[in-house]
């Protein structure tokens, strides 16, 4: 199986000594380990995962919300956890942020994945998006961003608050990124299976490894050791 992952944050990092760790590589290898699958990482940006995912060129995208366009290519079984999206500035350039109207109203862009899903609120309200509200720029991946905020060419940019908490201890981009107080979106998150690379009976056997590793407590260890239960 070719299970995506992207270096950045908790979720997912690469170096030479460890190989590929984190949140999300704990949980892909607990399952797929329990399942009795092979497996290889690969490094896929956000913008070209689930495009992968649905033609089939790879098995397993992580920390993926469910929606009725995704169900259509993708099995989910989970939830994996619980994603808060927030907004992420500058701290030495802070904004207003504290109601939908506020994200909706800033004087400079603000960047959004590619292919990201922010929540049915937001999703309408961007539907509506007039040409003299916040302009928004898709970027294909995280390094994108955060160079666009380095430089002064957004106001911020919508993340999961999880990562920036870690980052903000562990990254020097991101220490001096402030989260404002909107919730953009809190939503469960889920394992991604494609449906051109997954059988019924993998995804049987799947199923019933998720739901014994949730028994035993191995998702709620995992959440723990990152802080998250």
């Amino acid at each position: 199986m070719v299970v995506r992952f992207e270096n950045y944050a908790a979720q997912s990092r690469l170096d030479e000594e460890k190989g590929w760790h984190g949140m999300d590589v704990d949980f892909a290898k607990a399952l797929l380990d329990e399942a009795g699958c092979q497996y290889k990482f690969v490094s896929i940006p956000w913008g070209r995962s689930l495009k992968m995912l649905e033609t089939g060129d790879i098995d397993l995208v992580l920390s993926v919300t469910k929606t009725l366009d995704r169900e259509d290519y993708a099995f989910f079984i989970g939830p994996q956890r619980m994603e808060t999206i927030v907004f992420a500035m500058n701290a030495q350039r802070q904004f207003d942020v504290t109601t939908m109207d506020d994200l909706f109203s800033l004087p400079v862009p603000v960047a959004i994945q590619q292919g990201a899903f922010y929540g049915t609120k937001f999703t309408e309200r961007f539907k509506r998006l007039q040409k003299n509200e916040t302009q928004f720029i898709f970027v294909p991946d995280n390094q994108t961003k955060l160079s666009l905020l380095k430089h002064g060419r957004i106001a911020g940019f919508l993340e999961e608050k999880f990562n920036i908490l870690f980052q903000s201890d562990n990254h020097p981009d991101f220490m001096t990124i402030k989260v404002a107080p909107l919730i953009i979106n809190e939503s469960p998150v889920y394992f991604a299976f494609s449906k051109k690379r997954t059988s019924l009976s993998r995804l049987e056997r799947l199923n019933k490894a998720y739901s014994s590793l949730k028994k035993s407590g191995r998702f709620r260890a995992i959440l723990k050791k990152y802080q998250l239960q």
